[in-house]
């Protein structure tokens, strides 16, 4: 998983700018389209954050803030995705911001 995070890292960190910088991108977000479709396919599924009810079992809450747009107790920010099996079974809790 920590390739997953390094590879979300880096598309919030860089903006493209030349056509070849582009097609560069295109090309790392094929891969990790592909990763994410085979980790599907093995049964494995992110666990949804934004705008859902914190729930302790799947969330790992790093802080609490007022948000303007969620009610307190919601998750208005992940930081970092979380894994569990289509199953419900959890392989790592999502890291994430909850609504104060």
């Amino acid at each position: 998983m920590t390739v997953l995070d390094n590879y979300d890292r880096a598309f919030q960190q860089v903006t493209p700018e030349t056509d070849d910088e582009k097609a560069m991108e295109a090309s790392y977000k094929n891969v990790y389209a592909m990763i994410i479709s085979t980790l599907g396919e093995l049964g494995v599924k992110e666990v949804e954050t934004v705008g859902k009810e914190f729930d302790y079992e799947f969330h790992q809450a790093v802080m609490m803030r007022p948000d303007e747009d969620y009610e307190e107790g919601i998750v208005c920010e992940e930081l970092a995705k979380g894994w569990a099996t289509n199953d419900g079974d959890l392989i790592r809790a999502a890291m994430v911001v909850v609504a104060a």
